[in-house]
């Protein structure tokens, strides 16, 4: 079977334009986060980036473009990774768990972008706003599924489902914003979900459940 020279070179275009978008994003939430984002102008976002002004308005035609392309990021590694995670978990509780944890090794592979997320979404436009919400829930759905399960199966207390997923979004989120104080107190990611799981998720488990998880 013969390779296309042309295929090649398109895919050799391709994943060189992603690595230098992916090099452009990086570049303008390190600014931002540092300065906000009214005070980044593109050509700072251009020169931080190692790239000219002009191939940056190839990629980005203004800022909320790159702003929503570095919070499409995260929530696109929440679409991806949180689904796989639970993929071939049988038990209700056990998906719960791992969907949560799943969202928070996540925050922390993105923790700048997922502050940055909650600093400037504000300056979005309206479109685009909407546009994240929309993202926002699909990404949540499937915690909110695994909530329900667990839900459906009795094993948790009367908890509403969707406020109980979005609790523990909020809960990943929470390393992300407050991982310096996380941090001074020797806490890793996986030992903020461990105890995270013991209050919020254990508490909210009917004595039945609760007795089986722990067994």
């Amino acid at each position: 079977m013969s390779i296309d020279g042309n295929d090649v070179t398109a895919a050799v275009q391709g994943a060189r334009a992603e690595l230098r978008a992916r090099q452009i994003v990086d570049a303008a939430i390190a600014l931002m986060q540092e300065k906000g984002s009214n005070a980044v102008s593109m050509q700072a976002i251009a020169k931080s980036a190692g790239v000219s002004v002009g191939l940056l308005y190839k990629y980005f035609s203004d800022k909320e473009q790159i702003l929503l392309a570095a919070i499409t990021r995260v929530l696109g590694a929440f679409r991806d990774r949180v689904p796989q995670a639970i993929e071939g978990i049988d038990d209700p509780v056990d998906r719960v768990t791992e969907a949560f944890a799943e969202f928070c090794r996540a925050v922390d592979d993105h923790r700048h972008a997922v502050v940055l997320t909650y600093r400037e979404s504000r300056s979005l436009s309206r479109e685009g706003l909407a546009d994240i919400q929309g993202q926002e829930l699909e990404t949540l759905g499937p915690l909110v599924d695994a909530v329900r399960g667990a839900a459906d199966a009795g094993d948790l207390r009367d908890v509403p489902p969707e406020l109980f997923a979005y609790d523990l979004l909020v809960l990943a989120h929470t390393w992300a914003l407050k991982h310096w104080y996380f941090h001074a107190q020797g806490l890793s990611v996986d030992q903020y979900v461990e105890q995270q799981v013991r209050t919020v998720v254990l508490g909210a488990l009917t004595d039945a459940a609760r007795s089986r998880v722990e067994r």
